[in-house]
């Protein structure tokens, strides 16, 4: 995933009432993981809301298997 892109996106929206980042967990085709810290950095710097389609990690990922916010260490 490109963060410039994905800035670039926001940018153009600025003005939007609602603006939602949709990204997989882990991409399931090459097993990438989503960089979550940097996405929901951008989230909150763009009063964007994040969410995340954990249907590849759910099980896996973080020590629980909660999926890459636990894989992160991030909450909520």
């Amino acid at each position: 995933m490109n963060m410039q892109d994905l800035e670039k996106c926001l940018i153009e929206v600025k003005d939007s009432r609602l603006k939602i980042i949709v990204t997989d967990g882990v991409f399931s085709m090459d097993g990438d993981i989503a960089p979550l810290p940097e996405i929901v950095a951008l989230a909150k710097k763009y009063g964007a809301i994040t969410f995340i389609d954990e249907a590849h990690s759910s099980g896996i990922f973080g020590p629980t298997g909660r999926g890459t916010q636990e894989y992160f260490g991030m909450k909520g």
